[in-house]
């Protein structure tokens, strides 16, 4: 049962290297983006260029807000099927946290890519405002419509989305939003996907990925 529980047995796509720290608390504007619950303080500081001292420092240090995947079932059904998993609550609680924190480091990763491209504009770190829950009542959203549509192509048959989430990212003062989409892919793997829904933010992530 210990090596079921291990910090390394359940199969969500590997974390890219890249992370982000805990900044003090501080107050954080709200986001207009057309959503349900979401977090206005503690704000996370990060910065738009992975340097390797950076990296090194920082990886594992990085603690996702509460608001992130709040209320998500995090259970690999390898372990949901285990037949004694609920004598050992602490270890499925630590499994459960180590996938949410895998899977917002991935959402971060993806998310300084497109701020990278920004940085001959602004060098300062930037600061995740807010997190706010698209629930299924929200408005239409042209970002969430095409995000669907790259994912029937790109996903895996049997992935199916947990959640969307809205991140506002102050970078030098100008609010940048992310959606943010938590998948779950067969019965133990999971998987996120980030859609920036300004059009200047969206040509930088194609120029990122293909330049």
């Amino acid at each position: 049962l210990a090596q079921a529980f291990s910090s390394s047995s359940f199969p969500v796509a590997p974390s890219p290297p890249a992370a982000v720290r805990a900044a003090p608390m501080a107050a954080a504007s709200g986001s207009d983006a057309a959503a349900s619950g979401g977090v206005q303080d503690p704000a996370f500081v990060f910065p738009a260029f992975r340097s390797e001292a950076w990296i090194k420092k920082d990886f594992d240090n990085i603690r996702p807000p509460a608001e992130v995947l709040e209320g998500q079932d995090l259970m690999p059904s390898y372990i949901a099927n285990f037949p004694t998993a609920g004598l050992y609550p602490g270890k499925v609680a630590a499994v459960r946290e180590q996938i949410r924190s895998s899977l917002f480091r991935q959402a971060l990763f993806k998310v300084q890519n497109v701020e990278v491209t920004y940085m001959e504009e602004c060098k300062a770190p930037r600061i995740l405002r807010s997190v706010m829950t698209r629930g299924a009542s929200s408005s239409f959203s042209a970002v969430s419509a095409v995000a669907s549509a790259s994912e029937w192509w790109s996903n895996p048959a049997d992935a199916k989305m947990m959640c969307e989430e809205v991140w506002t990212v102050d970078r030098c003062g100008h609010n940048a939003d992310y959606h943010v989409r938590y998948f779950k892919e067969g019965g133990d793997g999971f998987s996120a996907s980030v859609f920036p829904a300004g059009l200047r933010d969206m040509w930088g992530s194609l120029k990122y990925h293909y330049t």
